[in-house]
């Protein structure tokens, strides 16, 4: 207790030779955890996208080499003992929309997928959405659209207003229906723009699909994406029911056996397998976070411990005083390394508060006009995501190597004889 006592009166008396270890801690500790909390976020943000786009956590797809589901409801009802009581299980039709526009007022705009969906089954799902205008409270068999804002100021439609859905089937008779604006969603990405949403018996009857088919059965947790583990019970659950495909990390390899397996056959698709084409830039993003974290890591190190060196330098009278007194090596060495990792804590919380401070005024700057960047974004802005854990790890990281690094300066000064250090002259 007397070596703390000790360490921290030194700390007090030198607290202007401190200064400049301690910046360099606040400093990098901050910049790193903002990394990790943008970044963190910035992927939070692709994911909740991707939960509304492809419908939930899991899909389930197969039955058919055409993807057709020819019973879903009773597909539907097998599988529900299989998860947990709270998940959402749902029938989606995704429509390739090759041959599809919307016009209003003259003007048209192509679109790229319209998905057709049960709005009163996935509620919860679509009420994480920001619309900015209308909602989703959609009901069966209702003529209404949800449409993102970009495709909205293209058509310069409104909530409420009416546009026609000109589809062109396979056999060449295009088929035109009015549908009401319902909601129109803030999105701009990949996952957004050129997607609309409508109720899946309405869309049904403009295409031409036999009513009540569907070409994937969709599974939404409240709770957040199911972990490795209990995907695995899940397949296994499914295998006892149906003939399984094996789970996949790319949806494409799946695609790809259609041909060569027997059916019907299913196949149980996480989330992270829709996300392979955008995976690289995912694993792009970490990477440079990474970077940038083990510059800043090895810059506190540096930084830390060639100013402590200097320091302990000047105090080999103090250390020389020490060991003339009969206070043995050891102790010395403790009471110095106290020093620098309680400095080292200090800036790693100090650091932790910038962090929050960098994360605040992320959320306020508006970063939507940033072409294909929305992607990341939540409603329109970064969004960090808090996680104290990360302060946790990155703090354990940063003192243990820090005061690795101090203890070889630390070492080398108490190794001298008192006579030596009483005899320098600082």
């Amino acid at each position: 207790m007397k070596l703390f006592s000790m360490s921290l009166k030194s700390i007090l008396h030198r607290r202007k030779q401190y200064v400049s270890l301690m910046l360099v801690c606040f400093f990098g500790v901050g910049v790193s955890l903002f990394c990790l909390f943008l970044i963190d976020g910035m992927l939070k943000a692709l994911e909740d996208k991707a939960r509304v786009y492809y419908g939930g956590d899991l899909q389930l797809i197969g039955e058919t080499r055409s993807l057709n589901i020819k019973k879903p409801e009773e597909i539907i009802e097998t599988i529900k003992p299989v998860f947990p009581e709270d998940a959402i299980i749902s029938k989606r039709y995704d429509l390739d929309a090759d041959y599809a526009s919307f016009y209003f007022e003259g003007t048209g705009v192509r679109q790229r997928v319209i998905k057709g969906v049960d709005f009163e089954a996935e509620n919860p799902l679509f009420s994480t959405w920001n619309f900015v205008e209308g909602e989703a409270e959609i009901s069966k068999g209702t003529d209404s659209i949800l449409i993102s804002e970009p495709i909205a100021r293209m058509l310069q439609i409104h909530a409420g207003d009416s546009l026609t859905f000109l589809y062109k089937r396979g056999n060449g008779v295009i088929n035109t229906h009015e549908l009401i604006v319902k909601g129109i969603f803030r999105d701009t990405s990949l996952f957004g723009m050129y997607t609309s949403y409508m109720d899946i018996d309405l869309l049904a009857k403009i295409v031409g699909y036999r009513s009540g088919w569907c070409n994937r059965i969709v599974i939404y947790f409240s709770e957040g994406t199911p972990s490795k583990d209990e995907v695995n019970l899940y397949q296994s659950k499914l295998e006892e029911l149906f003939t399984m495909y094996k789970l996949v990390e790319d949806k494409k390899e799946f695609y790809n056996q259609l041909g060569e397996i027997e059916m019907p056959c299913y196949a149980l698709i996480k989330l992270s397998a829709n996300l392979q084409d955008v995976q690289i830039l995912i694993d792009a993003m970490k990477a440079i976070a990474a970077f940038i974290i083990l510059m800043l890591v090895i810059i506190i190190v540096a930084g830390v411990s060639s100013t402590f060196r200097v320091i302990a330098m000047k105090r080999i009278n103090e250390i020389g005083i020490y060991k003339a007194i009969g206070m043995r090596r050891s102790k010395i060495t403790f009471m110095l390394m106290i020093e620098t990792g309680t400095l080292v804590f200090i800036g790693c919380i100090v650091g932790f508060f910038l962090s929050l401070l960098l994360s605040f005024i992320s959320g306020f700057i508006n970063l939507s006009f940033i072409p294909a960047f929305d992607i990341f974004l939540t409603n329109g802005m970064l969004k960090a995501h808090i996680s104290f854990s990360y302060f946790l790890i990155l703090s354990a990281v940063v003192i243990v190597t820090t005061l690795a690094a101090v203890l070889f300066a630390i070492r080398k000064s108490v190794r001298i004889s008192p006579c030596e250090a009483l005899a320098v002259t600082e």
